[in-house]
């Protein structure tokens, strides 16, 4: 029997986590999955050692604040390494924790497969080698970071992104979503997490008030998390914008607005895959935008141009002083004509790269990388010696 043991810590990472389960559990059968992660992990069948995604250890402030609840997470996994050791680690995004996990994972001779690499590239390149060096099994689910680990590590497997096995889902299976407002309607998704909404949603809402008079649009507020409602319902009267703020899930005005204002991120993907054009925006000092000019290497943030590999859809690092510029730029995308070519352009790239499937393949080569390492096992036995389990180092 092979045990497998999954460590994911926010809620997006808890549904690849899930669906990566169900995926691998349909070819090894007999395996068993414990792990850390969220509900959704359980609902797939994983038993949780820890919830992480419900405490959410994320930010300086928030770590120092759960440093006992974080040693707890890692005494545990300790503990199952020493009493019923698995037979291989599954790392999901999430690298602050889970890079430590595969340093005590690999202390203790587990092999370590981590889905959906670090994102190091982004802000910290060196970290690559230092992710590289602590993990066995690279999966990779942007086209170029193949390439780009593969110059610190000799196996990285590009399997595709995950967030396209979710929306197929909800495309197949949900039904055309009513709108929050009746006819033509501007959106701003202005992110899941606090300080980016405190950062980028003032902005939007001047950016937003300009469109929205010269289109006669009403405008969407949505607010991914119940904790944030209150800071949102603040700053949108700090504002004096008119607009009505969504508590729902965000896919119903990716699928309905006409026109959307994005905060750099996963939304930006979903929002192309259901067709709608976009803006997509991310408050950064000059500074800011200097260091990642320097560091970064790629010359995009937006996830939806990384995958094209060119500038599909205008990302904006701002500050104060752009917001004339992006506000020119989004009055012009509001015309008919403009929104029509740019619908038509991410229509076209969700055909050419926007394929589901990541889980399965994620899992296939897993099942390929755990088979070779039994058969090197098994090679390296003396004649004789009892078979190991798929997944056994």
């Amino acid at each position: 029997m092979t045990r497998v043991f999954i460590a994911a810590g926010e809620p997006s990472g808890d549904l690849h986590a899930a669906r990566y389960a169900q995926a691998l559990r349909a070819r090894i059968p007999d395996a068993t999955f414990v792990g850390f992660g969220g509900p959704r992990m359980v609902e797939a069948g994983v038993e949780l050692r820890a919830n992480l995604v419900e405490r959410a250890v994320m930010g300086v402030s928030k770590v120092i604040a759960e440093f006992g609840f974080v040693m707890d997470v890692a005494a545990d996994f300790l503990y199952e390494l020493e009493h019923d050791r698995p037979d291989v680690l599954v790392l999901v995004d999430y690298p602050g924790l889970n890079l430590n996990l595969a340093r005590m994972a690999q202390d203790h001779g587990v092999p370590v497969v981590y889905f959906i690499c670090p994102q190091v590239w982004a802000w910290a390149p060196w970290r690559m080698r230092r992710v590289a060096s602590r993990v066995d099994l690279l999966l990779a689910i942007l086209p170029f970071e193949e390439h780009l680990y593969r110059r610190v590590h000799s196996r990285v497997h590009y399997v595709g992104n995950p967030v396209f096995d979710h929306l197929s889902e909800i495309e197949a299976n949900e039904p055309e979503p009513s709108p929050p407002v009746d006819g033509r309607y501007l959106a701003i998704l202005p992110g899941s997490r606090r300080q980016e909404v405190e950062g980028a949603l003032p902005s939007m809402l001047r950016i937003a008030a300009s469109v929205a008079e010269a289109q006669a649009l009403p405008i969407v507020v949505s607010c991914q998390r119940p904790s944030l409602r209150p800071r949102i319902d603040e700053i949108c009267r700090e504002s004096r914008v008119e607009v009505s703020v969504w508590d729902q899930p965000a896919h119903t005005l990716q699928r309905t607005a006409y026109l959307t204002l994005v905060v750099s991120g996963t939304a930006t993907l979903e929002q192309a895959f259901f067709g709608g054009p976009m803006l997509v925006l991310y408050p950064a000092k000059p500074w800011q935008r200097g260091l990642f000019r320097y560091f970064s290497v790629t010359p995009f943030v937006c996830l939806v141009n990384l995958i094209a590999g060119r500038e599909v859809v205008r990302e904006f690092l701002f500050d104060e002083d752009d917001i004339p510029e992006i506000t020119d730029f989004a009055l012009a995308l509001a015309e008919p004509e403009a929104r029509e070519e740019a619908a038509e352009t991410l229509r076209a790239l969700r055909a050419e790269r926007f394929e589901p499937g990541a889980s399965d393949r994620a899992a296939e080569a897993t099942v390929r990388f755990l088979e070779e390492r039994r058969g090197a096992s098994s090679a390296a036995r003396p004649t004789g010696a009892r078979e190991n389990p798929i997944g056994s180092g």
